[in-house]
């Protein structure tokens, strides 16, 4: 059995090693939490008995770090303490999450048997703070500022009794006084004090480390000496304290707010502050402990971002799925019309700006879908460099002759698994974005790289995952952006453009093909320092596959007369599939239901094809195509085109089509419908 002793004391450090090393424990020693720290990430130690007051870290600290690291939690931690021995120093141990509170002298036999039992609770799984939640930060600020307080106080109290005889009081205040300065200068915290006349009596040494004030400026200063550090929308918070803890004579939690550090750069602290009081009961101070929460509340707000995102996504992808059914009636309408409209017909024109307007609401609703990470796609494993180098005089014709497009490949990169139509959208929307921002003469460069995550750098930002990527990088030296633009690229129909240039969706649809991919988007931008977007797509391990270059362009009137089960729950999007399907010679048989597909394949034996929606009330697309095949034995080999105006799971695991799945996006034109019969038959 292995167990670490922290103490800052010899005496105690070698009576305990002696009693452990008696019963046959392999002992691990630390003179205070941080030493501590370093041994228990790598040793393998059983257990803690560490004392309270010592020097950088005392035992409190050592004790809330160790129970939350999720590496080090399920370590039993013994308090063994002849200093902080008060029922409210146990009941914050405990609550910090440790296994036993043992005052100093204890019998060793009994010690002995005290730490053999928790070792024990732990084998058996009886561990208390394995699995326990962890206290609150506001809380555990809150109770070891009292905890401060109070020592503070029994040392005033025991200073005031000694005072009569003047040695011993002399005495007393240098051991109140060494005592002070060592839990002050070594705690990580901002600490302060002041008098109920509002004047600074303390501040820790750190605040020259972190703000750049030194502690003789400010001590003996009003609070408002302050001021000048604080972000001027949180002043009002900060200032809240003082009357708290004065008026009320009470703790007060959670004040947040801005401070500016020694580098320029604005901090948030979460403060609190707890009175100090003589033995009649009267406030004469107060004792305040400020902590860095910044890292904490950058990743809220990155969460907060995220969720926002998340709901704009939902709503963009049932806006599509419905509005894809009308225009899919409305786009082959018009093509059905055109054919029977000679050109020189005034109709033909008019027919031609439907059919073109409606293109256009279509190309905006596989937008929405992208970015709502409903867009069905045909993922392949492609090398990206080679990609990209085949993408770059279709870039350069849409950026223009007077911006620079430079290209710097990464070497070595490793492939990566996306569907190529999803790479075109995602590069294009970068590049055009990029030529916006520059206005005129300038340079956009495209670079890759293979990169990897740790699990700290994922630990700082809201929704990376560790592992290998590869990095594509779209940079440009245009206009940049503030902060608040920043907050708001992503969301669908935003944008900085003048009315009638683009449709604010470029930014929302790299969005939503980064993370139908399962990949992370980075930003840097300045206002007049240009932008850099970084994409990071999880690398693939198997080789690229080979492109096919052939393409055919089947003639309309590919059919000949094979019947087609034609199933959708929408009457009108029913009647115009019906109709394209008579345009390209086949015979359709259309059904509103699942219910009256199922009877009419029993009318018409000889169905070549099922044509049907995904989604539809009662059975969905896929459960009717295996209810097909088990009640009819004629169409055991049936095939099925599956249509839909969004991704479904019936078909598609997060928008990735299964294999050998045939699929055709509504809405479709007739020159789609005919390919897909074509590719299928």
């Amino acid at each position: 059995m292995n167990v670490l002793i922290v103490d800052d004391n010899r005496d105690s450090l070698y009576i305990l090693e002696s009693l452990f090393r008696g019963d046959g424990w392999e002992v691990y020693i630390a003179e205070d939490g941080i030493a501590a720290l370093d041994i228990v990430r790598t040793e393998p130690v059983g257990v803690i008995v560490s004392d309270v007051l010592m020097p950088r870290m005392d035992g409190f600290q050592l004790c809330r770090s160790v129970k939350t690291d999720n590496h080090l939690r399920h370590i039993p931690f013994i308090v063994y303490t002849a200093t902080y021995t008060s029922p409210q120093d146990e009941a914050y141990a405990t609550k910090l999450g440790a296994e036993r509170f043992i005052r100093k002298p204890s019998d060793p036999e009994e010690f002995l048997a005290e730490v053999h039992a928790v070792v024990k609770e732990a084998e058996s799984g009886m561990h208390r703070s394995a699995d326990a939640p962890l206290m609150d930060e506001g809380e555990s600020l809150r109770l070891y500022s009292e905890r401060l307080a109070e020592r503070l106080q029994l040392k005033i109290d025991q200073a005031e009794r000694e005072l009569q005889a003047r040695r011993a009081a002399e005495r007393q205040l240098h051991e109140s006084e060494k005592l002070f300065r060592s839990l002050m200068e070594n705690v990580e915290d901002l600490v302060y004090a002041g008098s109920s006349d509002g004047i600074f009596t303390y501040v820790s040494p750190n605040w020259k480390e972190h703000l750049g004030i030194e502690p003789d400026e400010i001590i003996g200063q009003p609070f408002s000496v302050f001021e000048p550090y604080l972000h001027p929308d949180d002043a009002d918070n900060c200032r809240a304290i003082i009357p708290a803890v004065f008026e009320r004579e009470e703790s007060y939690l959670s004040a947040e707010y801005r401070v500016r550090y020694a580098d320029g750069s604005w901090r948030w602290h979460v403060s609190n502050a707890a009175p100090l009081k003589d033995r009649d009961g009267r406030g004469y101070g107060l004792v305040g402990v400020a902590r860095d929460m910044t890292e904490r509340k950058e990743l809220e707000q990155q969460l907060m971002q995220a969720q926002k995102l998340e709901s704009i996504g939902r709503l963009a992808g049932g806006v599509a799925h419905d509005y894809n059914n009308m225009l899919g009636v409305i786009l082959g309408s018009a093509e059905l019309a055109l054919k029977n409209v000679t050109p020189e017909d005034p109709v033909h024109a008019k027919l031609e700006q439907i059919r073109s307007a409606a293109r256009r609401s279509a190309d905006i609703t596989r937008q929405l879908l992208a970015f709502a990470r409903k867009q069905t796609v045909a993922p392949k494993v492609i090398d990206l460099n080679e990609s990209l180098e085949g993408m770059l005089k279709m870039l350069h014709r849409l950026i223009g002759e007077e911006i620079d497009l430079s290209w710097r490949p990464g070497t070595n990169l490793d492939s990566v698994e996306i569907d190529p139509v999803q790479l075109d959208q995602l590069l294009a929307n970068l590049c055009v974005n990029a030529s916006d921002a520059i206005g005129g003469n300038g340079k956009i460069t495209i670079e890759t790289a293979n990169t990897e995550f740790d699990t700290a750098y994922c630990n700082r930002h809201q929704g990376f995952k560790p592992g290998h990527y590869v990095m594509l990088a779209v940079s440009d030296n245009g206009c940049g952006m503030d902060k608040e633009t920043q907050d708001h690229i992503y969301e669908p129909f935003f944008t900085t453009k003048e009315t009638g240039r683009g449709t604010g969706l470029g930014l929302a649809t790299v969005y939503g093909i980064v993370k139908q991919n399962r990949g992370f988007i980075n930003l840097y931008s300045e206002p007049g320092s240009g932008t850099t977007f970084r994409i990071y797509l999880p690398r693939h391990t198997q080789g690229a596959e080979a492109e096919s270059n052939t393409q055919q362009s089947p003639a309309l009137s590919s059919g000949h007369g094979q019947q087609i089960l034609v199933v959708e729950d929408e009457p009108a999007m029913l009647e115009l599939t019906s109709m394209m399907l008579e345009e390209l010679l086949y015979e359709p048989i259309p059904a509103g239901t699942p219910a009256a597909a199922l009877e009419l394949a029993r009318e018409n034996p000889e169905i070549t094809l099922l044509i049907t929606d995904v989604v539809m009330p009662g059975m969905n697309g896929r459960e009717l195509a295996q209810q097909l095949r088990q009640q009819h034995p004629q169409l055991q080999n049936l095939n099925v085109l599956y249509m839909s105006g969004y991704t479904a799971n019936g078909i598609a695991h997060h928008g990735v089509l299964g294999k050998g799945v045939h699929f055709i996006q509504k809405p479709f034109s007739l020159q789609e419908l005919a390919q897909k019969m074509e590719d299928i038959l």
